[in-house]
C-alpha cells in the first residue's frame, strides 16, 4: 500500500488549529507543503496590524514579526508537528470591497479541515512535493493542488493520484503539463495541475 500525504493534512490541520484561536482575521492565502506554511494576510494599514498581532498572539509570540523596509510584519512560528508557519501581509485580493465579506476565519477552518480529510488519503509517494493552496479573496475560497512530474514519471498517473477522491474530475493538457478540476464530495471545487519538471 502507498504512502499517505500525510504532511499535507498535518499542515492543514495544523494551521485549522491555529485559526481556531485567532479571532476573526482578514482574508488569508495558504500554500502548504510538506512541513512548510506560507501565510499571507491580504489587507491593508490596520486591518493588517491586528490580524498579524492576533496570529502571533494565537501561535505564543510576543510581538507580530519583525518589521521589514516596506513597513510590514514578518512572522515566523513552529506549530505542532514539526510545521513552520511564515506569515506576512499582502495587499487585498482584487475587487475586495472593505467591510464586504462572505468567507470568515470559522469557515476557513472547516474547509482545512475537509481538505486534511482529503489529503490524508493522497499517495505521497506519487506526490511528493506537492502543494495544497487555500485563497480567500473575501468571497470564496479557491482550492488548488499543484503536483509536479519529472521525466520519468507517467504524466496521467500523477494526475490521477492528485485527483484521488475528487468527483467529476476533468482534466487538460498545457503547454506544462495537465490542467483539470473535480469535486469534493461536499461540492467543493479543487483546481489539479500538475506541471512536468525536465
Amino acid at each position: 500500500m502507498a504512502a499517505m500525504s500525510l504532511a499535507l493534512a498535518r499542515c492543514a490541520e495544523a494551521v485549522a488549529r491555529l485559526l481556531d484561536g485567532c479571532g476573526l482575521l482578514e482574508p488569508v492565502r495558504l500554500c502548504m507543503s510538506d512541513r512548510d506554511v506560507q501565510a499571507e494576510v491580504c489587507a491593508s494599514g490596520p486591518a493588517a496590524s491586528v490580524s498579524m498581532a492576533r496570529l502571533a498572539a494565537a501561535t505564543g509570540s510576543e510581538a507580530a514579526g519583525q518589521a521589514d523596509g516596506r513597513g510590514d510584519c514578518v512572522l515566523t512560528v513552529d506549530l505542532e508537528g514539526d510545521v513552520v508557519m511564515v506569515a506576512a501581509v499582502d495587499a487585498p485580493a482584487r475587487g475586495a470591497v472593505p467591510g464586504v465579506r462572505s468567507t470568515s476565519t470559522p469557515a476557513a477552518a472547516e474547509l482545512l479541515r475537509t481538505l486534511a480529510s482529503w489529503a490524508a488519503a493522497l499517495d505521497q509517494d506519487l506526490l511528493h512535493g506537492a502543494q495544497l493552496w487555500v485563497e480567500d479573496d473575501g468571497r470564496d475560497f479557491t482550492v488548488r493542488l499543484l503536483a509536479t512530474a519529472t521525466r520519468g514519471d507517467d504524466l496521467e498517473r500523477v494526475a490521477a493520484a492528485a485527483g484521488a477522491g475528487l468527483q467529476g474530475i476533468r482534466t487538460r493538457r498545457t503547454d506544462s503539463g495537465l490542467d483539470g478540476r473535480g469535486s469534493l464530495p461536499c461540492g467543493r471545487l479543487v483546481h489539479l495541475a500538475v506541471v512536468c519538471l525536465s
